[in-house]
């Protein structure tokens, strides 16, 4: 995830940030999948590695815009971004553990797949205004 922060800013020079979030999206849940699909602890760390990478600019992207929404001070729009952030980081190690305590380990996991999934079918709508589609420069 640090590599993919500190590579962030390039890429998101050089792409739309809805496709970037969608991108991000998809390869956070792809790396899950091959995590939890492939009984190999060589694939597992690459599935991770993926998933860290993948969701390692997200929350720029997301402040970025939210820093950018019309009619809402950079402030407020930035505040919102991060109690959601706040919330997720609360709310899902328990949802996982529940679902693993009633199902599996794996279908716990599987949330992740789905909310990363969620962030790439959302990605353009997350992004609010179409402006905020645009490389920032």
């Amino acid at each position: 995830m640090a590599a993919g922060r500190f590579g962030g800013d390039w890429v998101r020079a050089r792409v739309r940030s809805a496709t970037l979030l969608r991108a991000s999206g998809l390869l956070g849940a792809t790396g899950m999948a091959l995590a939890l699909a492939v009984p190999h602890p060589a694939v597992a760390l690459a599935g991770f590695a993926l998933v860290g990478l993948g969701f390692a600019n997200i929350v720029p992207v997301l402040f970025s815009a939210a820093g950018q929404q019309p009619g809402i001070a950079p402030a407020h729009g930035i505040a919102a971004v991060s109690s959601m952030g706040y919330f997720g980081m609360m709310a899902g190690p328990p949802m996982i553990g529940f679902i693993a305590e009633a199902q599996s380990l794996t279908a716990g996991m599987g949330v992740v797949i789905f909310f990363a999934a969620v962030v790439a079918v959302f990605a353009r709508k997350a992004l609010g205004a179409p402006g905020m589609a645009k490389p920032v420069r």
